[in-house]
């Protein structure tokens, strides 16, 4: 049935439009329609009400951003090997491998359950470590140092050459050695004379003082000795000896003067025992 409309004449009480009791035959009729309308309409109580075919196991209900839906593979929250190559564009991964960021993507790599030596070395930019060694932060990169507090030290005898030197010439040293040290013996391969320093600077500005005079007590001096050919002399007491750069490096600054009439090369060894990491 149409809707019908009731004729409510052009003006209030023209006489044109319906009697009353045709206008409430019209409302009864329309409202009648309209209740049996209402009565057929179905309250969708499952997924078939709504025209969507049934799910199985391990799926969700999903929108496709239209208005549709339809079931879809639910993700686990737990990714297996294969999800996780399909979801974050990896190859498959072997055993002892673990999922790493390459920058663009993922990847598996290799782990092991504890890092060997070496590959501390190729991860944290350090060389070898050696006995009674630990890993230690040094401001940029992490390098291997002596385990300070986890036991005594050994004594160590670092040694270098100076370039040839003719006979009376002198020459810049710089042995690797220690932050700071007790200092026991110095040792030479000839007749020479050797000072040791606290930095480059103040072995540049000792350069002019002649030999048999003293360094003043601030001139950065630790020792000096003069050897009369191929021999080793006992600093008696030790003395410490340290490093003063801005910096402190492991640099051991040192002078050295050919004394054996001949031109050559003079090595230097000293023996040492490091106080500082």
């Amino acid at each position: 049935m149409a809707k019908q409309i009731i004729n409510v004449g052009t003006v209030a009480n023209d006489g044109t439009g319906d009697p009353i009791r045709s206008a409430m035959t019209k409302t009864n009729e329309n409202f009648t329609e309209v209740y049996s309308l209402v009565d057929s309409i179905v309250v969708p109580t499952s997924i078939y009400d709504l025209g969507i075919a049934a799910g199985t196991a391990g799926q969700v209900l999903t929108s496709d951003g239209t208005g549709g839906t339809a079931f879809t593979t639910f993700v686990s929250l737990s990714y297996a090997n294969n999800d996780v190559d399909a979801h974050l564009n990896t190859s498959t991964a072997s055993a002892t491998e673990v999922l790493g960021w390459t920058g663009s993507d993922y990847d598996w790599v290799a782990q092991t359950a504890a890092y060997t030596d070496a590959s501390v070395n190729t991860h944290l930019n350090t060389a070898t470590a050696s006995a009674s060694q630990v890993l230690s932060w040094t401001g940029s990169d992490y390098d291997w140092v002596a385990a300070g507090g986890s036991g005594l030290q050994s004594r160590t005898s670092p040694s270098g050459s100076t370039a040839s030197l003719a006979n009376d010439a002198s020459g810049d040293l710089d042995l690797t050695g220690f932050k700071s040290y007790s200092l026991f013996t110095i040792t030479t391969d000839k007749a020479a004379w050797v000072r040791i320093y606290v930095n480059a600077a103040v072995r540049t500005a000792d350069n002019a003082r002649g030999e048999g005079t003293d360094p003043t007590p601030d001139a950065g001096v630790i020792v000096e000795v003069i050897t009369t050919g191929a021999e080793t002399v006992i600093v008696s007491p030790g003395v410490i000896g340290y490093n003063l750069e801005s910096t402190p490096t492991t640099s051991i600054p040192c002078r050295v003067t050919n004394k054996s009439g001949v031109t050559g090369a003079v090595t230097v060894t000293l023996n040492l025992l490091q106080l500082e990491a």
